[in-house]
Order: structure tokens, then C-alpha cells, then sequence
């Protein structure tokens, strides 16, 4: 049987439609009308995996295909960004060293000094790869804030297995270190080959979990969070997307607590239910504090 070569298969218009829309339900991810070819060369190659003849019918088979399930855990690798690297966007990272993680220590010794106050809480949602992480148990592991009797737990949460299972290998080259100081890398890193490992002490800090930002229930048994990372994530989301999640981010936190976004993205049209405090080169979010309580 004759099928058509990649660049024989048109997405038209209406196949677009469908295809665009079952992605944004499913996953909040919105390709604007002048996508069509991008989401088409996303694509593509899904067809002749699956041995079908246009996108219709691929529509289809994410809907009532017999492994549609598998197909959206392969569809949703083709579909997201995971460029990432360790200590990306400084400013904002200094801002979560120098402030966020003294301000939640003072906070929680305030309040007791058992259970909940012992405990801090970190979420990278759309963690890619583990790069942010990570990172983040890196600072916090740097910062010698939360030792003694502190249960510390960085997590990370992400739609794309493949992602997640290159992050829980924890084995990265050159390109994730392009920020990273050489001596960053001697004290978090062993060398592996043309690689390096992250070292135990940081990757037990970690635990990893798959995903979907836009459902609620990919987060159960998290909450408290203490502070809640989702950088150049919801760029790709349409507004009512962008506002189901950080209403769902806004329930995970306390009050007092913190929400940084990338330094491209900003809830300013968005929702007031968070506070932006203003940093030098960086934006953060806090869950608005009980009257009287600073900052």
C-alpha cells in the first residue's frame, strides 16, 4: 500500500483545530493560528510510526486508539520545550539563596520548632530534564540552613517521562553546565566519561515525579509547599490555562509562600490573588501574608 511521505502530509486547517484544541485540554499547551506548520513538523513522524495516513486520523487515534494512552506520553515529548541547564536565570536564584529560603527558615522556627517547622517543601514544576531541581538542592545544600533535623525535599514534576528518566539518571555533559563555575561543578559533580553525575548528598534531596500541571491531582500529597518554581513553562499556555494553574499553585501554598516564574512571564493581566515583590533583575510571587506579618 502506497502512504505518503512526511512531506506529502498536509495539516489543514481543521485538523489543526482539533488537533490544537485536544492538546490545550489535555495539556494547557496553546499553538496560536500562525503555528500550524511548527505543530505540523512536530508531528509529522508520529504519522508513520503509526502507519496513518493523515492527522484526521491520527486526531482519532489519540482519542479512541487502542494505546492512545502510550501515544500521549510519546506526543507530549514532541510537543515541549526542554531546553534547560543548571543555574539558569542567576538573579532569580540569588533572590531564592539570599531571601526566600532565610525568610521561610525564620518563619517556620517562629511557628514551632516540630513537624511542619522542621520540614521545607520546594516543587520545580516542568522540571525537564532535573537541571532546575537540582539547582535548587544545590543552593539550599550550599546555604547550610536546613541541617540538623530539617526534612528537605526538593520536588520535581514533569509531563514527559523521557525527560524525567534522563533527570533521574542525573548524568549530564557540557550543555547543562554552561552556567555552572568550575568550582559548582568539583563540589556537586563526579565525573562519568565525557559527563558528570550529581552527587549523592544532592540527588537524595530530590525525588521525581511525572506530571500534568493542568490537573490538580498530579500534585496530591504535596501540600504545604514552602516554594514553588515553574520558570518558561507557562509561555506556552493560553491565559485561562495559565490562571487553572496558579490557582492550583496558590492551594499548594501558604500564605507567606513563594512562586517564581521566568522573567518572561508575568501575572500582571492574569489573576491578583499573588503579591509580585520586586528584586534587582528578578520578579518573585507570594501568597499574600495574614495582616501584620512582613514579608
Amino acid at each position: 500500500m502506497y502512504h505518503p511521505s512526511d512531506h506529502d502530509v498536509d495539516l489543514s486547517e481543521e485538523e489543526f483545530r482539533l488537533l490544537r484544541d485536544f492538546i490545550h485540554e489535555r495539556f494547557g499547551l496553546y499553538f496560536e493560528d500562525a503555528q500550524r506548520a511548527s505543530l505540523r513538523s512536530r508531528l509529522v513522524g508520529r504519522l508513520a510510526g503509526l502507519d496513518l495516513m493523515s492527522f484526521e486520523d491520527y486526531y482519532h487515534y489519540l482519542r479512541f486508539g487502542p494505546q492512545r494512552v502510550e501515544e500521549l506520553d510519546r506526543m507530549v515529548s514532541h510537543l515541549t520545550n526542554n531546553e534547560t541547564y543548571f543555574f539558569r536565570e542567576q538573579p532569580q536564584l540569588q533572590v531564592f539563596a539570599d531571601h526566600v529560603l532565610r525568610n521561610v527558615k525564620e518563619r517556620k522556627v517562629a511557628a514551632g520548632t516540630e513537624g511542619p517547622a522542621r520540614a521545607l517543601r520546594v516543587v520545580s514544576a516542568g522540571c525537564s530534564t532535573g537541571e532546575e531541581p537540582h539547582t535548587l538542592a544545590m543552593i539550599i545544600y550550599d546555604s547550610g540552613q536546613f541541617f540538623w533535623n530539617w526534612d528537605v525535599q526538593v520536588v520535581g514534576l514533569d509531563v514527559d517521562h523521557l525527560a524525567l528518566e534522563k533527570a533521574r539518571r542525573g548524568v549530564y555533559f557540557h550543555n547543562s553546565f554552561r552556567s555552572l563555575s568550575p568550582v559548582q561543578l568539583e563540589r556537586h559533580f563526579v565525573r562519568q566519561g565525557a559527563g558528570a553525575v550529581v552527587k549523592d548528598a544532592i540527588r537524595r534531596m530530590v525525588s521525581l515525579r511525572h506530571g500534568n500541571l493542568v490537573e490538580p491531582s498530579s500534585f496530591d500529597g504535596l501540600a504545604p509547599v514552602d516554594v514553588i518554581f515553574c520558570r518558561n513553562v507557562l509561555i506556552y499556555f493560553s491565559d485561562a490555562m495559565i490562571l487553572r494553574v496558579v490557582r492550583t499553585f496558590h492551594d499548594l501554598l501558604p500564605p507567606g509562600g513563594y512562586l517564581f516564574l521566568g522573567h518572561a512571564e508575568s501575572l500582571s493581566r492574569i489573576t491578583d490573588i499573588f503579591t509580585p515583590i520586586r528584586f534587582q533583575g528578578a520578579m518573585v510571587y507570594q501568597k499574600p501574608l495574614p495582616a501584620r506579618e512582613e514579608r
